[in-house]
């Protein structure tokens, strides 16, 4: 039966799995970014393992040298390479990094000092023939490293099976999200992301797209059960949008006043799962097309956010949006400028942004904040 212990006993398992592939031979190879095409990883035999982190514990050895109001996650993920007290990073091989903002690009330099990296110059342009065709540049010289560094040659037809698994993970992801779309929702936003989540090593992803089934069956059940629907038909609906949600300080906040976190835009939610990589185009071409059409803010113009949020507000019965910002972050700082003016606008919702840290001190401060905008909605 799915618990809030679901996810813990996964990474569980799958550092295990992971540990051993890797006594065996198995590359481990670290990524930062949704625009990193973990299919290539895996079609080498590789794992790979999601680094950006969530935890406001390292954060002050990464102020070390690192400026104190720079993005948390950066400051978090740097800090854990620093003090070597992240189990994942510390057993991967190398590292792959793309150039997304600023912060990051700069942070990269200094994390290759601990740990072997090399960085994709990611153009921030996407839609256009010469930004494709100079990040299918970049896709084959990731390809050409990871062959090198894994002794292992990626072939079409290794890079074929793992885009149907990825893409079977992808549809997988949106079937959950898909119980909520209905009259009454079925999951909570902190079970959205404990049922969803990687949280580790990728290794056997056809056990997680079984897992997830799974969970969807169970929680499918709660269409017929009269208590749990008498319990969520009257909160709000909200969508989270904005920066990823490695901190679960405002999905929890949102949660404890009367309101249910019914879709999440932000990376690794709907905004990662929704392309699918089309099987029938060239491996590496399709690769390259879908990955680069990642709708993130480090891209200009980046007019598909706004039609991922204004679909979600219809599919999935929105009644107010709040977008998460992390301290620093400048790139979806200034665009929620154009998110509020969209979802306000054009959707007719309401809206409300916030922008915070990993730190508990200002927990109270937007409690108070978003349960009058909850208020408000109701």
């Amino acid at each position: 039966m799915f618990d809030k212990n679901y996810l813990d006993r996964i990474e569980q398992r799958v550092f295990a799995e992971g540990l051993a592939l890797h006594e065996k031979g198995n590359k481990i190879v670290g990524v930062y970014c949704a625009f990193t095409p973990k299919e290539i990883i895996a079609a080498s035999g590789a794992i790979p393992v999601a680094l950006c982190a969530g935890d406001q514990k390292p954060i002050e050895a990464g102020e070390k040298h690192l400026p104190r109001n720079l993005c948390p996650l950066i400051k978090a993920s740097y800090g854990f390479a620093l003090t070597d007290t992240c189990p994942y990073l510390h057993y991967c091989d190398f590292l792959l990094a793309d150039a997304t903002c600023d912060g990051k690009k700069k942070m990269f330099e200094l994390l290759g000092r601990i740990k072997w990296l090399h960085l994709m110059q990611l153009p921030q342009t996407s839609g256009t023939r010469e930004s494709y065709e100079y990040w299918l540049g970049e896709l084959y010289k990731i390809k050409a490293i990871i062959e090198e560094k894994t002794g292992v040659e990626i072939t079409d037809s290794a890079l074929r099976k793992q885009i149907k698994l990825y893409n079977k993970m992808r549809k997988t992801i949106n079937k959950v999200f898909s119980l909520n779309k209905g009259e009454y929702p079925l999951l909570y936003g902190y079970e959205l992301d404990n049922i969803t989540g990687y949280n580790g090593f990728e290794v056997n992803l056809q056990k997680r797209v079984s897992e997830m089934e799974e969970v969807i069956e169970i929680v499918g059940k709660r269409a017929y059960d009269s208590s749990f629907i008498d319990s969520v038909k009257n909160k709000t609906r909200i969508l989270v949008t904005g920066c990823p949600t490695t901190n679960k300080k405002v999905l929890e906040l949102i949660e404890s006043s009367d309101a249910i976190v019914v879709a999440m835009e932000n990376c690794g939610g709907l905004k990662t799962a929704g392309d699918l990589v089309d099987e029938t185009k060239e491996p590496m071409e399709a690769l390259a097309e879908t990955y680069l059409s990642v709708a993130c803010p480090c891209m200009t113009p980046n007019t598909k956010r706004l039609d991922i949020i204004g679909k979600i507000i219809d599919e999935y019965r929105i009644d107010g949006v709040v977008e998460l910002v992390w301290q620093g972050c400048h790139t979806y700082n200034i665009e929620a400028f154009q998110i509020k003016e969209f979802v306000t606008g054009k959707c007719n919702r309401p809206y409300i942004q916030i922008e915070t840290d990993y730190s508990e001190n200002d927990r109270e401060q937007i409690r108070v904040r978003i349960e009058a905008f909850i208020e408000m909605l109701s």
